[in-house]
Formats: structure tokens, C-alpha cells, sequence
């Protein structure tokens, strides 16, 4: 099998441009050196390029490397390395001496920035609901003593009657199962709301939750309750299926994003309300932000951010 050039850029998590630099050096051969341009591109042996990516792991990652693998900004993880929470090493390049990480080292710190971001966000947001446990999903109508439900607890499990009473239930029940698996949004930016949270159990908002999870994928939603009563609803950007009832409780409820609606299609396309733009910056200024960046260990972007609301 014959990978292209868009393939070995992403097993080999270098842009399409390092991967051409690596052919022009050498360092990457191509099956179809003379005839790519007829082929609609190069082309690579799988197995080469495996090979390949064994030995850039086996030698460390570089600083751009390691930092795109745990997805912050090189300058956030020398913050980290510089406190001794991540392990590293330096070799001789040439004349230079560059820092290498190992990809092991990585993926556990990785996993300890996912942990601890959670942890930030359930401090800030509130406690972070279980969208799911013993094949029950949050927010589901469940019929309990021949009495109809609503599911406002997985973990303990606890529902909800039409007159605001609650049972807490510890014996085996029967649900619908696991969530349909979507795919995880790439997208970049959140919509998020906040929803206080009923005490009747035939509220829609409680059918819109349901919806919302059902469509998006519990991937790609996440739900807290705060101390004040609200469910906080942090949304990445996808699109719902939704009546004009539901899109004004969701317009309402809204804290961050936008949405638009199609009344044509019924379809409400999530956005973060951000633009992405290219501009021109003096490098000493640049310089200047990433330094300041750095210090208070914010990502750079932010602090424009902040540069430009305190001008408007």
C-alpha cells in the first residue's frame, strides 16, 4: 500500500512543506520520484514510512514536536519544563545544543494537562454531570414503580417525578444503553449556555439536553452543575437538528458563541462568534508578547485578545 504526501504529513505530524524539504534532502524517497507530477502526487511505502516514524520517536521529539503533540504552545511547554513537571534531554546538533522529549513522557503529560484542565474547569463550572452509568443516559424519561421519570443523576442514580420529588434508585434498572458514538468535532471554539434547571420533569429543556447529547455525541458536549443552581452547557461546534421552540430556550440560555438557524432545514449551526484573521506584527512586538505570554503562562493569542478590548 502507497500512502501521499497528505498520509506521511500526518503519521509523521510534520506540514506537507517539512515533508517536501525531507524529500529535497533526502531524507524521505518517494516510489515515484520522475513521475509524480503524472501521478497527481508522491507517493511512499507504508512500510518506509513506519520505519521512519519508529526512528523519530526513538530519537525524541523536538520542542514544535512535542508541543503540537500535547496541543499548547512551545513556549507554554517550556513553562513545564522549567518547573520539572515534564522530563526532557538535550543533544548536539551541529553546533547546537536543541531539547528532545520522548514520546512516552508526552503522552503521560498529556494525560496529566487533560486531568488537570478538567479539574480547573469542574472549580470554575461546577460539578461535571455523568452523562451516562449502568446503561442509563442522563436525562431520560424512565418509568419507575409504574410511575413515568426523568433522569436528572447517573452516578447516584436519581430521578426526577412530575410533582419536584426525587428517588434515588439502587437497584438495577434497565436503560437504553450506551450513547450513539459521533465524531469527535475538530472544529476550534465552543458555544456554551447557562440553563437553570428545572424542577418539573416534563420542562423541554430537559428534552433539548437529551437532544443536544444525542446529536452531538457526549464527545463533544459537556455538562456541569453549578453551585447556583444552573446546568452549564459547554458545546463544540456542530450542528443540531432543532423545532423554533428549542432554538429560542437555547438563544435565551446563551453565555458564549452564536448560532445561526436554518428555519428552511430546521438545522442550528453552533459557532464561537471568534473570526480567524491574518495580520502583520512588528517583530519586536511579537517578541515583546510571547515574552509577557510566557511570564504569566497565558497563551499568546489571549493576550492580544486582551490588548484589543482594552483599545475598542
Amino acid at each position: 500500500m502507497y500512502l501521499s504526501i497528505q498520509q506521511v504529513s500526518k503519521k509523521l505530524h510534520k506540514s506537507e512543506r517539512q515533508i517536501r524539504y525531507m524529500i529535497k534532502q533526502e531524507q524521505i524517497m518517494p516510489v515515484n520520484p520522475d513521475t509524480y507530477r503524472r501521478d497527481g502526487g508522491y507517493r511512499f511505502k507504508e512500510e518506509e514510512i513506519e520505519h521512519i516514524r519508529r526512528t523519530y520517536e526513538a530519537n525524541g521529539l523536538t520542542v514544535r514536536e512535542a508541543a503540537k503533540r500535547a496541543g499548547i504552545s512551545p513556549q507554554y511547554l517550556m513553562q513545564f519544563v522549567g518547573k520539572g513537571e515534564v522530563e526532557s534531554f538535550t543533544k548536539i546538533i551541529g553546533k547546537q545544543k536543541r531539547r528532545f522529549f520522548e514520546l512516552k513522557e508526552i503522552e503521560r503529560f498529556k494525560d496529566r494537562l487533560k486531568e488537570r484542565t478538567v479539574s480547573n474547569r469542574e472549580g470554575e463550572c461546577g460539578a461535571l454531570v455523568q452523562l451516562i452509568s449502568r446503561e442509563v443516559r442522563i436525562f431520560d424519561k424512565m418509568r419507575i414503580n409504574g410511575v413515568m421519570t426523568r433522569v436528572v443523576s447517573t452516578s447516584p442514580l436519581k430521578t426526577l417525578m412530575s410533582n419536584g420529588k426525587e428517588i434515588h434508585i439502587h437497584e438495577n434498572v434497565e436503560g437504553k444503553g450506551k450513547w450513539p458514538e459521533r465524531d469527535y468535532i475538530k472544529q476550534k471554539g465552543f458555544a456554551e449556555f447557562s440553563v437553570p434547571i428545572p424542577r418539573n420533569m416534563d420542562h423541554p429543556v430537559y428534552d433539548l439536553l437529551y437532544k443536544m447529547i444525542l446529536q452531538l455525541g457526549k464527545k463533544n458536549i459537556q455538562i456541569y452543575e453549578t453551585d447556583l443552581g444552573d446546568f452549564y452547557v459547554r458545546c463544540r461546534l456542530g450542528q443540531l437538528k432543532i423545532t423554533e421552540d428549542e432554538l429560542q430556550l437555547l438563544l435565551r440560555y446563551i453565555e458564549k458563541g452564536e448560532i445561526y438557524y436554518d428555519p428552511k432545514t430546521f438545522v442550528a449551526h453552533l459557532m464561537s462568534g471568534f473570526t480567524t484573521t491574518s495580520i502583520d506584527i512588528p517583530t519586536k512586538i511579537l517578541k515583546r508578547y510571547q515574552q509577557e505570554a510566557e511570564e504569566l503562562g497565558l497563551p499568546v493569542e489571549e493576550l492580544f485578545l486582551k490588548a484589543l478590548r482594552r483599545y475598542l
